[in-house]
Protein backbone atom coordinates (compact mmCIF):
# COMPACT_ATOMS: atom_id res chain seq x y z
CA UNK A 1 0.00 0.00 0.00
CA UNK A 2 2.67 2.24 1.17
CA UNK A 3 4.64 2.09 -2.24
CA UNK A 4 1.35 2.23 -4.69
CA UNK A 5 0.57 5.87 -2.47
CA UNK A 6 4.27 6.84 -2.90
CA UNK A 7 4.33 5.94 -6.75
CA UNK A 8 0.81 7.73 -7.32
CA UNK A 9 2.51 10.76 -5.59
CA UNK A 10 5.67 10.43 -7.68
CA UNK A 11 3.27 10.48 -10.54
CA UNK A 12 1.01 13.85 -10.11
CA UNK A 13 4.38 15.38 -8.82
CA UNK A 14 6.58 14.74 -12.21
CA UNK A 15 3.23 15.49 -13.99
CA UNK A 16 2.61 18.60 -12.03
CA UNK A 17 6.68 20.11 -12.55
CA UNK A 18 6.01 19.12 -16.34
CA UNK A 19 3.00 21.17 -17.22
CA UNK A 20 5.20 24.47 -14.99
CA UNK A 21 7.87 24.06 -16.79
CA UNK A 22 6.21 24.25 -20.15
CA UNK A 23 4.62 27.47 -19.20
CA UNK A 24 7.24 28.69 -16.73
CA UNK A 25 11.05 27.23 -17.29
CA UNK A 26 11.66 29.64 -20.04
CA UNK A 27 10.59 32.69 -18.45
CA UNK A 28 12.56 32.65 -14.95
CA UNK A 29 15.88 33.73 -16.73
CA UNK A 30 14.33 36.99 -17.59
CA UNK A 31 10.88 38.04 -15.78
CA UNK A 32 12.61 40.63 -13.59
CA UNK A 33 9.82 43.19 -12.51
CA UNK A 34 6.90 41.39 -10.69
CA UNK A 35 3.30 42.57 -10.75
CA UNK A 36 2.57 45.00 -7.46
CA UNK A 37 0.15 43.63 -5.15
CA UNK A 38 -1.59 46.70 -4.65
CA UNK A 39 -2.80 48.86 -7.88
CA UNK A 40 -0.33 51.86 -8.04
CA UNK A 41 -0.66 54.40 -11.18
CA UNK A 42 1.53 54.08 -13.50
CA UNK A 43 2.26 50.35 -12.89
CA UNK A 44 0.63 47.24 -14.61
CA UNK A 45 -2.63 46.57 -12.83
CA UNK A 46 -4.51 43.28 -13.02
CA UNK A 47 -8.11 44.28 -14.49
CA UNK A 48 -11.14 41.95 -15.39
CA UNK A 49 -11.45 44.17 -18.47
CA UNK A 50 -14.90 45.00 -17.98
CA UNK A 51 -14.87 48.06 -20.03
CA UNK A 52 -13.84 48.19 -23.81
CA UNK A 53 -10.13 49.74 -23.62
CA UNK A 54 -10.84 51.34 -26.85
CA UNK A 55 -13.39 54.22 -26.74
CA UNK A 56 -13.55 55.38 -29.82
CA UNK A 57 -16.43 58.03 -29.04
CA UNK A 58 -14.38 60.76 -27.90
CA UNK A 59 -12.40 60.76 -30.66
CA UNK A 60 -12.02 63.96 -33.07
CA UNK A 61 -14.64 63.95 -36.12
CA UNK A 62 -11.43 64.22 -38.05
CA UNK A 63 -9.66 61.30 -36.42
CA UNK A 64 -9.34 58.69 -38.75
CA UNK A 65 -7.68 61.11 -41.30
CA UNK A 66 -5.28 62.71 -38.62
CA UNK A 67 -2.13 61.43 -38.09
CA UNK A 68 -0.31 63.40 -35.32
CA UNK A 69 0.55 66.81 -37.37
CA UNK A 70 -0.86 65.33 -40.95
CA UNK A 71 -4.46 66.18 -41.66
CA UNK A 72 -5.12 64.57 -45.05
CA UNK A 73 -3.90 61.03 -43.78
CA UNK A 74 -5.12 57.58 -45.38
CA UNK A 75 -4.24 54.00 -45.61
CA UNK A 76 -2.62 53.55 -49.03
CA UNK A 77 -3.24 49.82 -47.93
CA UNK A 78 -4.93 48.15 -45.48
CA UNK A 79 -4.97 44.62 -44.06
CA UNK A 80 -8.09 42.98 -42.14
CA UNK A 81 -6.33 40.15 -40.54
CA UNK A 82 -7.60 40.74 -37.52
CA UNK A 83 -10.96 39.99 -38.84
CA UNK A 84 -11.27 36.08 -37.65
CA UNK A 85 -13.08 34.10 -40.50
CA UNK A 86 -15.26 30.41 -40.55
CA UNK A 87 -11.49 29.14 -42.09
CA UNK A 88 -9.40 29.76 -39.29
CA UNK A 89 -8.63 26.71 -37.48
CA UNK A 90 -6.60 27.82 -34.62
CA UNK A 91 -7.67 28.53 -31.06
CA UNK A 92 -7.09 31.25 -28.29
CA UNK A 93 -8.37 29.74 -25.11
CA UNK A 94 -10.26 31.64 -23.30
CA UNK A 95 -10.74 34.89 -26.18
CA UNK A 96 -13.85 33.82 -27.25
CA UNK A 97 -14.35 33.22 -30.77
CA UNK A 98 -13.08 36.27 -32.21
CA UNK A 99 -10.24 36.73 -30.15
CA UNK A 100 -6.72 37.34 -31.10
CA UNK A 101 -3.84 36.17 -27.90
CA UNK A 102 -1.35 38.81 -29.71
CA UNK A 103 -1.03 40.67 -32.33
CA UNK A 104 2.28 41.85 -34.15
CA UNK A 105 3.08 45.18 -35.99
CA UNK A 106 6.51 44.94 -37.75
CA UNK A 107 8.16 48.38 -39.12
CA UNK A 108 9.54 47.77 -42.60
CA UNK A 109 10.99 49.38 -45.75
CA UNK A 110 9.05 49.15 -48.74
CA UNK A 111 11.94 47.48 -50.08
CA UNK A 112 12.30 44.79 -47.33
CA UNK A 113 10.78 42.37 -49.35
CA UNK A 114 13.46 39.48 -48.45
CA UNK A 115 13.22 40.14 -45.01
CA UNK A 116 9.47 40.14 -45.15
CA UNK A 117 9.75 36.59 -46.22
CA UNK A 118 11.91 35.72 -43.76
CA UNK A 119 9.30 36.50 -41.42
CA UNK A 120 6.35 34.78 -42.71
CA UNK A 121 8.73 31.65 -42.91
CA UNK A 122 9.82 31.65 -39.42
CA UNK A 123 8.91 33.01 -36.18
CA UNK A 124 5.99 35.27 -37.86
CA UNK A 125 4.53 31.90 -39.77
CA UNK A 126 1.00 32.34 -37.90
CA UNK A 127 0.15 28.33 -37.76
CA UNK A 128 3.03 27.93 -35.53
CA UNK A 129 1.19 28.95 -32.53
CA UNK A 130 -1.62 26.31 -32.95
CA UNK A 131 -3.56 27.24 -29.49
CA UNK A 132 -3.02 30.58 -28.81
CA UNK A 133 -4.34 32.67 -32.34
CA UNK A 134 -1.19 35.44 -33.65
CA UNK A 135 -1.66 38.24 -36.32
CA UNK A 136 1.43 39.53 -37.91
CA UNK A 137 1.38 43.21 -40.18
CA UNK A 138 3.77 44.91 -41.88
CA UNK A 139 3.61 48.56 -41.97
CA UNK A 140 5.25 50.47 -44.58
CA UNK A 141 5.31 53.90 -45.62
CA UNK A 142 4.40 55.51 -49.49
CA UNK A 143 7.20 55.14 -52.26
CA UNK A 144 8.39 57.20 -55.08
CA UNK A 145 9.19 54.40 -57.62
CA UNK A 146 5.82 53.14 -59.41
CA UNK A 147 7.73 49.61 -59.73
CA UNK A 148 8.07 49.20 -55.95
CA UNK A 149 4.70 50.05 -55.01
CA UNK A 150 3.35 48.05 -57.57
CA UNK A 151 5.01 44.86 -56.22
CA UNK A 152 3.61 45.92 -52.45
CA UNK A 153 0.89 45.89 -53.91
CA UNK A 154 1.15 42.33 -55.18
CA UNK A 155 2.53 41.28 -52.23
CA UNK A 156 -0.04 42.90 -50.09
CA UNK A 157 -2.92 40.63 -52.57
CA UNK A 158 -0.91 37.57 -51.99
CA UNK A 159 -0.78 37.60 -48.24
CA UNK A 160 -3.37 40.63 -46.79
CA UNK A 161 -0.40 41.49 -44.18
CA UNK A 162 0.33 45.36 -45.65
CA UNK A 163 -0.77 48.38 -44.12
CA UNK A 164 1.18 51.52 -45.79
CA UNK A 165 0.27 54.88 -45.35
CA UNK A 166 0.41 58.04 -47.46
CA UNK A 167 3.55 59.65 -46.03
CA UNK A 168 6.86 59.33 -47.04
CA UNK A 169 8.75 55.98 -45.62
CA UNK A 170 12.07 57.48 -44.37
CA UNK A 171 14.09 57.45 -41.35
CA UNK A 172 12.88 60.77 -40.16
CA UNK A 173 9.16 59.45 -40.46
CA UNK A 174 9.56 56.67 -37.98
CA UNK A 175 7.39 58.27 -35.62
CA UNK A 176 4.81 58.48 -38.21
CA UNK A 177 4.96 55.18 -38.77
CA UNK A 178 5.22 53.77 -35.16
CA UNK A 179 2.06 56.14 -34.70
CA UNK A 180 0.21 54.72 -37.47
CA UNK A 181 0.95 51.31 -36.26
CA UNK A 182 -1.30 52.13 -33.08
CA UNK A 183 -3.52 54.19 -35.28
CA UNK A 184 -4.42 50.58 -37.28
CA UNK A 185 -4.47 48.41 -33.57
CA UNK A 186 -7.05 50.99 -32.21
CA UNK A 187 -9.47 51.00 -35.48
CA UNK A 188 -9.04 47.29 -36.92
CA UNK A 189 -7.55 44.89 -34.18
CA UNK A 190 -9.15 45.58 -31.01
CA UNK A 191 -9.79 41.80 -29.96
CA UNK A 192 -6.28 41.06 -29.59
CA UNK A 193 -4.98 40.63 -25.72
CA UNK A 194 -1.47 41.75 -26.51
CA UNK A 195 0.07 43.86 -28.62
CA UNK A 196 4.23 43.45 -29.34
CA UNK A 197 5.72 46.49 -32.15
CA UNK A 198 9.30 45.51 -33.36
CA UNK A 199 11.35 45.34 -36.55
CA UNK A 200 12.01 43.49 -39.61
CA UNK A 201 15.66 42.62 -38.86
CA UNK A 202 14.73 40.93 -35.77
CA UNK A 203 14.30 37.22 -34.67
CA UNK A 204 11.35 36.45 -31.86
CA UNK A 205 11.02 33.28 -30.33
CA UNK A 206 7.12 33.41 -29.91
CA UNK A 207 6.77 30.31 -27.81
CA UNK A 208 9.05 31.67 -25.77
CA UNK A 209 7.13 35.07 -25.97
CA UNK A 210 3.76 33.06 -25.35
CA UNK A 211 5.17 31.49 -22.62
CA UNK A 212 6.51 34.26 -20.72
CA UNK A 213 3.07 36.41 -21.11
CA UNK A 214 1.02 33.08 -19.80
CA UNK A 215 3.49 31.92 -17.38
CA UNK A 216 3.58 36.18 -15.94
CA UNK A 217 -0.18 36.97 -16.08
CA UNK A 218 -2.04 33.58 -16.35
CA UNK A 219 -4.39 33.34 -19.47
CA UNK A 220 -6.85 35.96 -18.52
CA UNK A 221 -6.78 39.62 -19.66
CA UNK A 222 -3.36 41.37 -19.53
CA UNK A 223 -2.75 43.78 -16.60
CA UNK A 224 -3.45 47.41 -17.38
CA UNK A 225 -0.52 49.65 -17.76
CA UNK A 226 1.48 47.20 -19.15
CA UNK A 227 4.84 48.23 -21.47
CA UNK A 228 7.64 45.36 -21.43
CA UNK A 229 10.78 45.91 -23.69
CA UNK A 230 14.55 46.50 -22.75
CA UNK A 231 14.22 50.01 -21.38
CA UNK A 232 17.28 52.30 -21.79
CA UNK A 233 17.81 54.67 -18.57
CA UNK A 234 19.35 58.16 -18.55
CA UNK A 235 19.57 58.60 -21.92
CA UNK A 236 20.88 61.95 -23.36
CA UNK A 237 20.09 63.28 -26.78
CA UNK A 238 22.79 63.53 -29.43
CA UNK A 239 24.28 66.83 -30.39
CA UNK A 240 26.84 66.14 -32.59
CA UNK A 241 27.11 67.14 -35.98
CA UNK A 242 28.46 63.65 -37.25
CA UNK A 243 25.55 61.86 -35.53
CA UNK A 244 22.34 60.44 -37.79
CA UNK A 245 20.95 60.83 -34.57
CA UNK A 246 21.96 64.40 -34.04
CA UNK A 247 19.05 66.34 -32.55
CA UNK A 248 19.00 69.77 -31.87
CA UNK A 249 17.95 72.17 -29.03
CA UNK A 250 15.07 73.47 -30.91
CA UNK A 251 13.90 69.62 -31.54
CA UNK A 252 14.19 68.77 -28.16
CA UNK A 253 15.76 71.06 -25.85
CA UNK A 254 15.91 69.18 -22.69
CA UNK A 255 19.09 67.80 -21.32
CA UNK A 256 18.01 64.06 -20.92
CA UNK A 257 14.78 61.77 -22.72
CA UNK A 258 12.97 60.30 -20.60
CA UNK A 259 13.58 55.87 -19.64
CA UNK A 260 12.63 54.53 -22.65
CA UNK A 261 12.43 51.52 -24.68
CA UNK A 262 14.29 50.22 -27.56
CA UNK A 263 12.07 49.81 -30.62
CA UNK A 264 12.94 46.52 -31.45
CA UNK A 265 10.72 44.70 -29.06
CA UNK A 266 8.00 46.89 -26.89
CA UNK A 267 5.24 44.97 -25.41
CA UNK A 268 1.58 46.21 -24.53
CA UNK A 269 -1.04 46.04 -23.40
CA UNK A 270 -4.85 47.26 -25.24
CA UNK A 271 -4.89 50.44 -22.94
CA UNK A 272 -1.38 51.65 -23.23
CA UNK A 273 -1.90 51.46 -27.28
CA UNK A 274 -5.21 53.76 -27.16
CA UNK A 275 -3.48 56.47 -24.47
CA UNK A 276 -0.48 56.11 -26.33
CA UNK A 277 -2.69 56.93 -29.48
CA UNK A 278 -4.74 59.39 -28.30
CA UNK A 279 -1.29 61.52 -26.57
CA UNK A 280 0.31 61.37 -29.92
CA UNK A 281 -1.90 63.97 -31.23
CA UNK A 282 -1.46 66.66 -27.99
CA UNK A 283 2.47 66.38 -28.56
CA UNK A 284 4.57 68.21 -31.38
CA UNK A 285 5.82 66.10 -33.58
CA UNK A 286 9.55 64.57 -32.74
CA UNK A 287 11.42 61.99 -35.10
CA UNK A 288 12.99 59.77 -33.02
CA UNK A 289 9.98 57.23 -32.37
CA UNK A 290 11.67 55.11 -29.65
CA UNK A 291 11.83 58.48 -27.39
CA UNK A 292 8.91 59.73 -28.13
CA UNK A 293 6.42 57.21 -27.99
CA UNK A 294 7.62 54.71 -25.83
CA UNK A 295 9.69 57.76 -23.90
CA UNK A 296 7.74 61.48 -23.90
CA UNK A 297 4.09 59.56 -24.60
CA UNK A 298 4.49 56.95 -22.21
CA UNK A 299 5.51 59.18 -19.40
CA UNK A 300 2.82 61.42 -20.02
CA UNK A 301 -0.05 58.91 -20.00
CA UNK A 302 1.73 57.58 -16.68
CA UNK A 303 3.19 54.61 -17.79
CA UNK A 304 6.16 52.94 -15.57
CA UNK A 305 8.43 50.07 -18.17
CA UNK A 306 8.66 46.95 -17.12
CA UNK A 307 12.58 45.79 -18.41
CA UNK A 308 12.75 42.71 -20.32
CA UNK A 309 16.58 42.92 -18.36
CA UNK A 310 19.83 43.23 -21.08
CA UNK A 311 20.14 39.82 -20.61
CA UNK A 312 17.68 39.86 -23.56
CA UNK A 313 19.57 42.04 -25.97
CA UNK A 314 22.25 39.17 -26.93
CA UNK A 315 25.51 40.28 -29.06
CA UNK A 316 26.70 39.15 -32.15
CA UNK A 317 29.24 36.53 -30.38
CA UNK A 318 26.69 35.22 -27.88
CA UNK A 319 24.34 34.83 -30.74
CA UNK A 320 26.73 32.62 -32.56
CA UNK A 321 27.80 31.14 -29.33
CA UNK A 322 24.40 29.53 -29.21
CA UNK A 323 24.35 28.84 -33.14
CA UNK A 324 27.51 26.78 -32.83
CA UNK A 325 26.61 24.52 -30.04
CA UNK A 326 25.47 21.40 -30.53
CA UNK A 327 23.92 21.04 -27.20
CA UNK A 328 20.02 21.95 -27.57
CA UNK A 329 19.13 24.95 -25.31
CA UNK A 330 16.54 27.60 -24.40
CA UNK A 331 16.63 30.16 -27.31
CA UNK A 332 17.53 33.62 -27.27
CA UNK A 333 13.77 35.21 -26.85
CA UNK A 334 15.44 38.11 -29.04
CA UNK A 335 17.83 37.72 -31.69
CA UNK A 336 20.07 41.18 -31.83
CA UNK A 337 18.98 44.00 -33.62
CA UNK A 338 20.30 44.50 -37.27
CA UNK A 339 20.58 40.57 -38.27
CA UNK A 340 20.73 39.13 -41.38
CA UNK A 341 18.91 36.96 -43.42
CA UNK A 342 20.95 34.21 -42.65
CA UNK A 343 21.40 34.48 -38.91
CA UNK A 344 17.17 34.56 -38.57
CA UNK A 345 16.69 31.35 -40.71
CA UNK A 346 19.43 29.97 -38.28
CA UNK A 347 18.15 30.80 -34.95
CA UNK A 348 14.93 30.06 -35.91
CA UNK A 349 16.10 26.55 -37.62
CA UNK A 350 17.76 25.66 -34.16
CA UNK A 351 14.78 27.05 -32.08
CA UNK A 352 12.52 24.48 -33.99
CA UNK A 353 14.55 21.61 -33.04
CA UNK A 354 15.01 22.34 -29.79
CA UNK A 355 11.22 22.82 -28.99
CA UNK A 356 10.30 19.73 -31.24
CA UNK A 357 12.79 17.73 -28.86
CA UNK A 358 11.80 18.90 -25.63
CA UNK A 359 7.92 19.97 -25.65
CA UNK A 360 6.86 17.21 -28.88
CA UNK A 361 3.44 19.14 -29.01
CA UNK A 362 5.12 22.11 -30.47
CA UNK A 363 5.02 22.46 -33.91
Amino acid sequence: MKSFLFGLLLFVGLTYMFVLNVYLSTTDTYVTNKLPKKNTYGRAQRSNWSANPYDTSGLAADDLSALINITDFKFVINSNRCAIGAHDKTQSVGDGPDGIFVVVFVHSAPINFDKRRSIRQTWGNERNVRHNRMRVVFLVGSVADPSVQKSLMKESEQFGDLVQGNFRDSYRNLTYKHVMGLKWIVYFCQNAKYVFKTDDDIFVDIFQLIFYLKGTFGNSYPPKNLMNCYVITNPYPKRSQRSKWRVTFKEYPAKYYPPYCSGWGILMSPDVVFKLYVSSRQFPFFWVDDVHISGVLARHIGVTHIDFTPKLALGDNEIEDWLSNDKLSIPPLFGHPDSDLKTIYSLWNKTVKYYRFKYKYIL
